[in-house]
């Protein structure tokens, strides 16, 4: 039943198919159609109407305790649908009585509720629903109530699971008592704590609703805890009696919802080493910048780059860009060349402060991409990311001490692709490489090209779980010209070397290093730490 919808009823009739001799056995449908209601009687996320979806099933017993599983054959989308008998035993003898979903039940009168609930993106679940008749025709009744959580957070923050704990139980085994209107549940015997699961993260920045369904009834203790995309979460008691009425929503409202711990948005979970007793994260992919907007952001996935199209860049280009001359953050640095859009091939346009011997840090960090802006999907706010010093990145690739990878110790980074793009794959301190994905081999080998260890999206999925961190060949610019876009790895440091040159991680098929010949005006890829 389409998850965006409460109280609508259904009436059902049984229709028996005699079979043919060729038959062996008879098919049976449930027809049923919504029971309309008021507006204000309803709860409506939309429209009036029961609206059935793909895969519905419900679950019927009769007086002889046979019990079948009906599967919606017709009618997806609509109020009226017809369940075809699809396991179980057919029935037949009256009274009868159905319960949906059909997952959820577990005897002729009982249901288990779920401790977890999934959803999407927050939307309401298969609400459970009951219905009993002695004359074959069923009406439908909710079992529970639904809570309405509109939640929105003091800054850029997005919701992975809900979870409500309250003074009495909230799942597990269950009894149904009664019938049509007057219907109940009781005797739970689970736990008093239910949570929604989100299938993806949802932004709460603005304020946005999220629906859990749960029995009726009075809750003097209501406490609402939330978890955030990296771990970050935030606890809030409800200072009132909760109230949940069968067929009817409760809506509770949180606002400028703070959050700590764990992650900050966008950065990946592995745990890098950069020096002894320093230890960094990874953003979600390389930065990138939108000059008709001023919007900074990471990359989607870190397999993805701009490419050749960093060839528009201008002061108004609408698209986006990801190679960067040196300390461009667009902070005045007193340098002439200090805006992301900057195309300039003299060097001496790119001193920070105007002196040739100022790293993008100190006095200077806010010439730093990380330092200086807020990153849309990145926590939006300024001061939460930077960019790797030279003795990090040299720190990060030959020193650090790291797990063992397919009998390689201390197993730091390979080559490889990852969804067809070359670049370079990094492993965290600590690392399992997923099962059923094939081991890497040439680690901690830089002279070798990008062909020993070809991942795809799924398998680069378990292992970016697993903390694995990837730098794609993004190529390079020359004012305006794009090169070695698929072959060459060129990033920034926030080191600088001498008046024209900073350091850089370099590498391409056959070789990968820390070098300082890298002039200033190139635009390299950016790819910022969280502390």
């Amino acid at each position: 039943m389409r998850k965006a919808f409460i109280l609508a009823a259904a009436a059902a009739t049984m229709l028996m198919a005699s079979c043919s001799k060729e038959e062996s056995k008879e098919v049976q449908t449930f027809k049923a159609s919504a029971e309309q209601t008021s507006e204000t009687s309803k709860i409506s996320l939309s429209g009036l109407s029961l609206r059935w979806s793909a895969g519905d099933q419900i679950s019927v017993y009769d007086a002889a305790s046979n019990n079948g599983v009906y599967a919606l054959s017709s009618g997806e989308g609509t109020a009226n649908g017809e369940f075809a008998h699809s396991s179980g035993s057919s029935v037949s003898a009256a009274p009868f009585s159905a319960v949906y979903p059909a997952s959820i039940r577990t005897g002729a009168t009982t249901v288990s509720l779920p401790a977890t609930q999934s959803s999407t993106d927050g939307g309401l679940q298969e609400l459970p629903m009951y219905a009993v008749g002695d004359d074959m025709e069923l009406k439908f009744h909710h079992l529970c109530g639904v809570v309405r959580f509109r939640l929105s957070a003091s800054s850029a923050v997005s919701v992975s699971r809900i979870a409500v704990a309250t003074d009495r139980n909230t799942n597990g085994a269950a009894t149904i008592s009664g019938s049509g209107s007057s219907v109940t549940l009781s005797t739970l015997g689970g736990s008093a704590t239910t949570t929604l699961s989100l299938g993806t993260a949802q932004d709460i920045a603005s304020a946005r609703d999220f629906y859990m369904y749960l029995p009726a009834g009075t809750y003097s203790t209501f406490v609402v805890a939330m978890t955030a995309e990296g771990g970050a979460s935030c606890t809030k008691t409800v200072n009132r009696a909760i109230v949940v009425e069968r067929g009817n929503i409760t809506t509770i409202t949180l606002t400028d919802l703070a959050f700590s711990g764990g992650l900050t948005q966008g950065a990946l979970s592995g745990e890098f080493s950069v020096a002894l007793g320093r230890t960094v994260h990874f953003s979600q992919g390389n930065l990138q910048y939108q000059a008709s907007t001023g919007t900074w952001r990471f990359a989607t996935n870190q397999y993805d780059y701009i490419g050749n199209a960093n060839s528009n860049i201008s002061s108004t280009y609408s698209g986006w860009i990801d190679l960067f001359g040196w300390g461009t953050s667009g902070w005045n640095s007193g340098a002439n060349c200090y805006q992301p859009w900057s195309t300039s091939t003299s060097y001496t346009d790119y001193y920070p402060g105007g002196s040739s011997t100022n790293n993008l840090t100190g006095s200077y960090a806010n010439a730093d991409w990380g330092v200086y802006n807020a990153i849309s999907n990145g926590g939006n706010a300024a001061g939460l990311w930077r960019t790797p010093t030279r003795e990090e990145w040299d720190y990060l690739f030959n020193t650090r001490s790291a797990s063992t990878v397919n009998g390689t110790s201390n197993a730091r980074f390979a080559k490889g692709t990852v969804n067809s793009e070359a670049g370079v794959i990094l492993f965290p301190d600590s690392y399992t490489h997923p099962d059923g994905v094939a081991q890497p081999t040439n680690i901690n080998s830089s002279g070798v090209n990008y062909t020993g260890n070809n991942y795809s999206a799924s398998d680069w999925t378990a292992m970016q779980t697993a903390g694995v961190v990837f730098l794609p060949a993004a190529g390079y610019r020359s004012g305006t010209t794009v090169n070695d876009v698929g072959s060459c790895g060129y990033y920034w440091s926030s080191s600088y070397y001498n008046s024209d040159i900073a350091w850089r991680v370099i590498f391409i098929s056959g070789r990968l290093c820390i070098e300082s010949n890298s002039s200033r005006y190139d635009g390299w890829s950016v790819r910022l730490v969280r502390d």
